[in-house]
């Protein structure tokens, strides 16, 4: 049988198993905690998108770097253009033309003044679009002229259309049809300006060219090269994430549990009437052992970052920290569940990424005394140890991890002594593997 030689990789897979005491940090749109069936049993669960939300919320101060996915691009900019001695509905205007010469298909105006989707750009691009507009304020005035012509003649059309449709309905001695013009308004708006926006990176007349702006929605930094980004129609703009993060698990079934409560009234209480109640709920709640997975792509990062091996450190340590810097906050105030991770694990490999969440398809017992975090980190050892057989270790560059717990794991690597002393012996492996 002749080998494959597959492309050489390095991925740093992290596991954490964490005790989440009574709390709801993660809700569905029922204001329950949220749930998922595995192993044929209801399972606590916290989803990936609210997990690599705060996580990067942390990564980015970790690192004083910030990237924004909004809908309000325009509407910070024109803030900062007004700063700048702009007219508001000019800047405004001037704001979306330009983002609207990028012809993007399927990208337009939203009845706020903002993007109708969500764009992922850096810190530094919004600055970057409001210097690029400032710098070319007198080009733009004709432009954002013959634009507010264009949109207070259809808004005049509208009205006297709007006009004769009363007048027709009150002849006709009919009920009214209500209408909702919201929509076709953004979209008379954002063809309005998409054609004014075309003269503007015209090779002729214009002075712009359309590479001047989509360079903006390209650009990205560490945060935006490790989330990734994706923007429908523009391929250019789509970076591929360097970080993927499965929704977290408990290792055991669950059960939610229903907490009917009071507000009290302090007024009423004050004056001695019988009930000092103000308001009466039930909010639900569960508890949960949780196995939470998350997987970089070394090698997919440094070339997001176009080889920028200190950014690429420094990304990579922040991810590390994050597993154990991140707070739940959901129902904080009313749970305070602000756990540490009782046992990290890391593993670095130069082949694919593992996730040993299969550890806990069969639902971990909880042992006669109580309590599932014994039982969830032996099960996780002893997982560990079957990838290793049947994957052999060539393609395993590394493994350590750091306990809250006294208790002993044969096929989880090197015990660190301290958050620290992980970090740092993980750092060491990447390097080592990078070479």
């Amino acid at each position: 049988m002749t080998g494959i030689s597959l492309p050489r990789a390095i991925h740093l897979d992290l596991m954490q198993i964490q005790s989440s005491p009574y709390a709801s940090a993660n809700r569905d749109r029922n204001g329950s905690p949220k749930t998922a069936v595995y192993g044929g049993v209801l399972r606590g669960r916290e989803s990936a998108q609210h997990q690599k939300y705060h996580q990067r919320d942390i990564v980015q101060d970790m690192l004083g770097v910030k990237a924004f996915r909004t809908r309000a691009t325009t509407l910070t900019a024109t803030e900062q253009l007004t700063g700048r001695g702009w007219d508001r509905a000019e800047a405004l205007t001037a704001v979306q033309m330009l983002l609207l010469s990028t012809q993007v298909k399927g990208l337009g105006i939203a009845d706020n003044g903002g993007t109708n989707v969500l764009l992922f750009l850096p810190e530094t691009a919004i600055t970057e679009l409001v210097e690029l507009v400032d710098r070319n304020r007198d080009a733009f005035a004709p432009f954002i002229a013959q634009a507010h012509a264009d949109l207070d003649k259809e808004a005049k059309k509208k009205a006297t259309a709007s006009q004769k449709a009363k007048t027709a309905t009150e002849t006709a001695d009919t009920e009214p049809t209500p209408e909702d013009d919201g929509e076709a308004e953004d979209k008379n708006r954002t063809a309005i300006l998409t054609a004014q926006a075309k003269k503007i990176i015209d090779k002729k007349d214009g002075f712009l060219t359309k590479d001047d702006v989509l360079s903006l929605l390209r650009s990205r930094n560490a945060i935006v090269a490790a989330y990734g980004r994706m923007l429908a129609n523009e391929p250019g703009s789509i970076v591929e994430a360097a970080i993927q993060t499965a929704h977290a698990l408990s290792t055991h079934a669950i059960t939610t549990q229903i907490d009917s409560f009071t507000a009290v009234d302090d007024m009423l209480k004050e004056l001695g009437e019988e009930s000092g109640a103000g308001h009466l709920g039930e909010q639900r709640y569960n508890s949960a052992t949780l196995f939470k997975y998350s997987t970089l792509n070394i090698t997919k990062l440094t070339g997001n970052l176009d080889g920028d091996h200190a950014t690429v450190r420094d990304v990579t340590e922040a991810f590390l920290r994050a597993a154990s810097a991140h707070r739940n906050v959901g129902k904080v105030s009313g749970t305070a569940p602000h756990t540490l991770p009782h046992l990290l694990y890391a593993a670095v490999r130069t082949d694919r990424p593992v996730n040993l969440a299969g550890a806990f398809e069969e639902p971990v017992a909880a042992t006669a005394a109580g309590g599932y975090l014994a039982a969830s980190m032996g099960r996780l050892d002893a997982h560990a140890g079957a990838h290793h057989r049947f994957l052999g270790l060539d393609r395993l560059a590394g493994h350590t991890h750091v306990t809250l717990s006294d208790q002993e794991f044969t096929h989880l690597g090197e015990r660190a002594g301290s958050l620290d002393e992980f970090v740092a012996a993980t750092l060491a492996v990447i390097d080592k593997a990078l070479g």
